[in-house]
């Protein structure tokens, strides 16, 4: 099962990383054409909508790693019980927060579909297509957070604190602000 979570957070930044690419491939497509003459018709919209995916797909990798903002400076300063409890009350809100938006983003893409919504600038897309991604994205994050609160329920130390301490310990302080 943790293979299979492990490669899902991994997928999912992949696939994140991806829209980069396709940003800018398609930027720089955009570019060599202007300089015939000629465009890609929707070239914004079609960005705005791969933006969209590349920023929610690779957040639950990147919150596995310990690369998301969090409160470590002030939960640092309590006992291990303490927090530890800290973190479960961050990590229940904050997946409530996510089931609810991801509830909502599903709900959206099925919306679109349903009533066969489309874009409305020079590419009239259907908007189930590029709204999907973002909604795999705030899916996967919530089955990260879940994750995370199973594991810390069950008194172990959280994944992204301990991705934090394997760097630290190799001497990686890149991530440090």
């Amino acid at each position: 099962m943790r293979k299979s979570l492990d490669l899902l957070y991994t997928g999912a930044a992949w696939a994140g990383a991806g829209c980069v690419l396709a940003i800018c491939i398609l930027m720089m497509a955009q570019a060599i054409l202007r300089l015939g003459g000629g465009m890609i018709r929707g070239a914004d919209d079609i960005t705005a909508w791969i933006c969209a995916g590349a920023a929610l797909l690779p957040l639950a990798a990147t919150f596995k790693r310990g690369e998301l903002v969090r409160m470590g400076i002030f939960i640092d300063r309590f006992d291990d019980r303490t927090a530890r409890w800290i973190e479960l009350v961050a990590l229940t809100m904050c997946a409530a927060f996510s089931v609810y938006m991801t509830y909502a983003l599903g709900n959206m893409v099925y919306e679109s579909y349903i009533f066969n919504d489309r874009g409305q600038g020079l590419l009239p897309l259907p908007l189930w297509i590029p709204q999907t991604p973002v909604a795999v994205g705030s899916a996967v994050l919530t089955i990260a957070l879940v994750d995370e609160f199973l594991r810390v329920a069950a008194g172990l130390v959280p994944t992204y604190v301990q991705q934090v301490r394997d760097r630290h310990a190799a001497g990686d302080y890149s991530g440090e602000v």
